[in-house]
């Protein structure tokens, strides 16, 4: 387990820096309502995607993996005004589908998949703590043996998480923002058109997992 250790070509938000961040793993402490020091969070997720095929069909298909995540210092010690800027550095999900065969995710080492928690606008809220969101732009890679390519999304796939109460958001439920149909190409010929397509996802972060099983 090592992340990715070439610059990125393509950027979706700022760097953060990973030397000298600490891995967090099973048995970690996650308090609500504060910012925590910077760290490397290794947390289990599962989602569930449907891909369309042109000429072929619709499949929905399970994943299940694990990801890392690395977090800046927040902005600031107090939860209201503190903002976190995040890195996924790895990634790994798998599933099955009796049309797709096996279908393994990845990230794609040539972007930088990033993303912040902050706490939204709303003229409305009252007293006390308001809940933050939490949003990432992610580039993946879905090698699909049976279809003998392996697919990559050119636009950004934004993962969002809503009502984020603690950092990192373990065991939140989320959402792929996409509209319509996302297209993937096949790596091997990225000038054609693309041959797939991502029309929903929808995941759960998962909390803490030990180091043994990632």
């Amino acid at each position: 387990m090592s992340a990715a250790t070439s610059e990125p070509t393509i950027v979706y938000g700022p760097k953060v820096n990973l030397d000298g961040v600490p891995n967090k793993y099973a048995g970690t402490p996650v308090v609500p309502w504060t910012p925590p020091e910077p760290g490397i969070d290794n947390l289990g997720i599962n989602s569930i995607d449907t891909f369309a095929v042109p000429g072929v069909g619709e499949y929905t298909v399970a994943f299940d993996g694990w990801v890392r995540v690395v977090r800046s210092e927040p902005t600031d010690s107090e939860w209201a005004g503190a903002e976190v800027y995040t890195n996924l550095i790895e990634m790994k999900m798998v599933g099955h589908s009796e049309e797709l065969g096996t279908i393994t995710v990845t990230l794609n080492p040539t972007c930088l998949s990033a993303g912040q928690i902050r706490t939204p606008f709303d003229p409305y809220a009252g007293e006390g703590p308001s809940a933050k969101a939490c949003r990432m732009a992610v580039g993946c890679i879905f090698d699909v043996p049976k279809m003998g390519m392996k697919l990559f999304n050119k636009e950004p796939i934004i993962l969002t998480i809503d009502d984020v109460r603690s950092i990192p958001p373990a065991g939140a439920p989320g959402k792929g923002q996409i509209y319509r149909m996302l297209p993937l190409s096949d790596m091997a010929h990225p000038e054609r058109e693309p041959v797939a397509y991502l029309t929903s996802l929808r995941f759960n972060m998962g909390g803490y997992l030990d180091k043994e099983s990632m």
